[in-house]
């Protein structure tokens, strides 16, 4: 009898050991998301309409649609931008290699021609390294990486032929951007933003500061008790500038399919969202 109670006990250990894992909080890495995950998407994302508008007392004028493409692991493949007219506007691929890291993009115009291209360039460990992008043929922009052991990026290098900007990034426990620092040419600390999350892992206070220390921006975000994007509000005290984003009608995988963007001058934009799953 002793024998049986011991087993019970230990079978009986063992599931609440899997119900308590089973409600652990999981927060993924910045280095690890995938670009739906960037952009706090939920599910199997296959494509994603979104109709940007405008209104008009109760009229609502179209002024673009976006459409995006995901592979079935989440990354970004192509992205396809129409006017208000609905005629095209540009076609954006993005290629990668066969362990999923970006290897380059292009964006063409409505008749075919290459406009703007990124090439990705990476370490020995398989690392961000470097970033060029194109206008045409002419070289606009290059970025150096540096990496710490994991393979989250702690400084970039921007240079764009004419000075170089440096920035660096702090990281959480959870490996989460806590911090980034922006600096001029001369070494000189410009601006910084701090960044503070949530227990799950989501963005909840983002300020923009002066290297002296003077708020130049503040966002606050919001969601419910799942984690669902609910409104964003922002701040900018430089001009004196104020706008709230609202989102509703999210579906059953807690993607919003609305985002209205209001601000003091009482204009208002927004944004619907047809989602497809595979």
């Amino acid at each position: 009898m002793k024998k049986i109670f011991v087993l019970i006990l230990f079978i009986g250990c063992i599931t609440i050991s899997c119900k308590n894992k089973k409600h652990e909080i999981i927060i993924t890495p910045d280095y690890a998301k995938n670009h739906l995950q960037k952009s706090h998407l939920f599910g199997n994302i296959k494509e994603i309409h979104t109709t940007s508008c405008y209104q008009y007392d109760s009229t609502l004028m179209t002024l673009s649609s976006v459409t995006q493409y995901y592979s079935p692991d989440g990354f970004l493949l192509k992205v396809i931008t129409h006017d208000e007219n609905g005629e095209l506007v540009s076609t954006q691929h993005i290629f990668y290699h066969k362990n999923a890291k970006e290897n380059y993009w292009i964006i063409s115009d409505a008749g075919g021609k290459t406009t703007d291209s990124c090439h990705y360039e990476y370490d020995m460990n398989g690392f961000i390294a470097k970033e060029k992008r194109w206008s045409a043929d002419s070289l606009l922009l290059s970025i150096t990486y540096k990496t710490d052991g994991a393979g989250s990026v702690i400084e970039l290098k921007r240079n764009n032929n004419a000075f170089t900007l440096t920035q660096t990034i702090t990281y959480n426990a959870h490996g989460l951007a806590s911090k980034i620092e922006e600096y001029e040419p001369s070494g000189k600390l410009f601006k910084y933003i701090t960044i503070e999350y949530d227990n799950y892992g989501d963005e909840v206070n983002r300020r923009v500061y002066r290297g002296n220390g003077y708020m130049l921006e503040y966002t606050y975000t919001q969601y419910n008790e799942k984690g669902h994007l609910l409104k964003v509000i922002y701040e900018n005290n430089m001009h004196q500038f104020r706008e709230t984003y609202t989102y509703s009608d999210h579906d059953t995988q807690g993607n919003w399919l609305t985002e209205k963007r209001e601000n003091a001058n009482q204009s208002i934009y927004i944004r619907k969202r047809e989602i497809i799953y595979y």
